[in-house]
C-alpha cells in the first residue's frame, strides 16, 4: 500500500472509531485505578458530545465522583465530563467533543500530490491552496517560528515533524527535537514525537543536553562539508529557544550561529520557535540566516516588526490558534496551520510503524559511547537498523503497552 493510500484510509470515520476505542480504554483504565471494575458497553456520538454507556458497580459518593471526574478530565484532555446514573440505574459518561480544527493534517494530506523530498506541510492559504515548506529549496534554509501563548507555534512544530515523517523514508530524512521546559511550565505537545522512527534521539528537554546535541550537530556539519555529502537531510526543531540562552549563553549562540550560517550546505536545517522576537539573543547574524518567518499572533506592533521584518504586517492582529503569516523576501502569505491532535497522532504513529520495513537484525544496533563522541560520528541509520521507541521488542520501555506510553507522553502534569 502506498503512502497516499494509507492517508486516504485515515478518513474521518476511521479516525473517529480509533478515537472512541482509545477513549474507551482510557476510561476503563481510570476506573481501574480507582478500584472500580468498569467496562464501556456502548454509547452514542452526537455533534457536540459523546456518550459512553458503562457497566460498573460504582457507588454514588461526592468524593469518589470528584476524583474520577478529575482524572478523566486529565486523561481524556477534554473541557468537561459528566458522570450520571440514568433512570434504569446504569451509569453514563458524557464528554464534550472538542471543536474540529479548521485544517486537520490528516484531511489535507490525501488531497496533495506526491510531495518532493524533505517537504513539510504548513496548512492552507486564504485561497484554499496548500502551503508547503520545501527544505530542499536553496532559498529556504532555516525558519524562525514566532508566536505568543495560544498562537499555535508548538502545534505547528508538531505538524511539521509529522508531515515530514509521513512523506519521507527514515534513510532520507531524520529529525531532532529540542523542547526545553519554560520556568514553572512543563511542555507535553512535542513529547509524543519520541515515537517517530525518524528521531535521532529522544526529545531533548534539558538545556545542557541541548547544547551537547547542537555541538555534535556542528561536528556532523563540518564532517559533511569536508566530504561533500548532504544526506540524509536533518531537520532540527527547537521550541522555546529562548530558554536555552538562560544558561551557556555564549556556547549556545556560537553553535546555533554556525549551524544557521553553513548547516543548509550540509543538508542540516533548523526551525527555531520563540515567543520573544525582540530578545537580544536573536542577533543580526541569526536573523540574516533565518530567511523564512512563520509568525502567529504576537503581543504588539513592535514584536510584529521584529518577527516579520515587514512594516504594517500587523501580526499582533492575528487570531491565534494557528492563524499565521509566512514571510519571505519581503512578501507574506496568510495561512491557517494544519493541526494534528493526540488521537490522530496515535493513529498516524501506528500507520508509520506498520508501513516500515521489517528489521533485518534480531537485535537493534546500538552505537557505543566512543562512536558518539567522535567528530566523524555518522548520523545516518538505515530504516532496517532503527532502535527507537515502539519499534523494537528489545527496547527498555517494552513493559508498558503503546497506549500507556502514549498517555504518559501527552498528559499534563498537575
Amino acid at each position: 500500500m502506498s503512502e497516499k493510500e494509507s492517508w486516504q484510509k485515515m478518513n474521518k470515520e476511521a479516525r473517529l472509531r480509533h478515537q472512541l476505542e482509545l477513549q474507551s480504554r482510557q476510561i476503563e483504565r481510570v476506573f481501574s485505578t480507582h478500584q472500580v471494575p468498569t467496562r464501556v458497553a456502548g454509547g452514542q456520538v452526537e455533534t457536540q458530545s459523546i456518550r459512553f454507556d458503562l457497566q460498573s458497580h460504582l457507588e454514588s459518593g461526592l468524593h469518589r465522583l470528584r476524583g474520577l471526574k478529575r482524572d478523566l478530565l486529565s486523561v481524556l484532555g477534554v473541557a468537561d465530563v459528566s458522570l450520571v446514573k440514568d433512570e434504569r440505574g446504569q451509569w453514563r459518561l458524557d464528554i464534550v467533543r472538542p471543536h474540529e480544527p479548521p485544517v486537520a493534517l490528516l484531511d489535507l494530506l490525501p488531497l496533495l500530490p506526491a510531495l518532493p523530498e524533505s517537504t513539510a506541510v504548513l496548512g492552507i492559504d486564504e485561497e484554499g491552496a496548500p502551503l508547503l515548506l520545501p527544505f530542499a529549496d536553496p532559498d529556504i534554509t532555516h525558519a524562525l517560528l514566532v508566536g505568543a501563548d495560544g498562537a499555535g507555534k508548538t502545534a505547528l512544530l508538531r505538524t511539521l515533524a509529522i508531515s515530514l515523517a509521513m512523506t519521507n523514508r527514515q534513510s532520507k530524512l531524520q529529525l531532532l527535537v529540542i523542547d526545553p521546559d519554560r520556568p514553572a511550565q512543563t511542555n507535553r505537545e512535542l513529547a509524543p514525537l519520541m515515537f517517530l522512527p525518524h528521531l535521532l534521539s529522544q526529545v531533548v528537554i534539558e538545556a545542557d543536553e541541548a547544547l551537547r546535541t547542537l555541538q555534535v550537530l556542528v561536528d556532523e556539519m563540518y564532517h559533511r562539508l569536508k566530504y561533500e555529502t548532504i544526506r540524509p537531510t536533518i531537520v532540527t526543531l527547537i521550541d522555546n529557544v529562548e530558554v536555552l540562552f538562560a544558561t551557556n549563553r555564549a556556547d549556545m549562540h556560537a553553535a546555533l550561529a554556525e549551524l544557521l550560517q553553513r548547516g543548509a550546505e550540509a543538508g542540516i536545517h533548523l526551525v527555531l520557535a520563540t515567543s520573544q522576537p525582540t530578545a537580544d539573543w536573536l542577533s543580526s547574524v541569526m536573523r540574516a540566516n533565518l530567511p523564512l518567518r512563520l509568525v502567529g499572533r504576537v503581543r504588539d506592533e513592535a514584536e510584529s516588526l521584529a518577527a516579520t521584518a515587514v512594516v504594517g504586517a500587523e501580526a499582533h492582529a492575528l487570531l491565534g490558534e494557528g492563524d499565521f503569516l509566512a514571510v519571505a523576501d519581503g512578501s507574506q502569505v496568510h495561512f491557517q496551520a494544519a493541526f494534528i491532535g493526540n488521537y490522530d497522532l496515535h493513529l498516524t504513529l501506528e500507520t508509520i510503524h506498520r508501513n516500515r520495513p521489517q528489521p533485518l537484525l534480531a537485535q537493534p544496533l546500538l552505537l557505543g559511547e566512543g562512536e558518539a563522541d567522535s567528530p566523524a560520528f555518522n548520523w545516518e541509520r538505515a530504516d532496517e537498523l532503527s532502535g527507537n521507541i515502539a519499534a523494537n521488542e528489545a527496547d527498555p520501555v517494552r513493559g508498558k503497552d503503546a497506549l500507556e506510553l502514549f498517555e504518559d507522553s501527552t498528559q499534563e502534569t498537575s
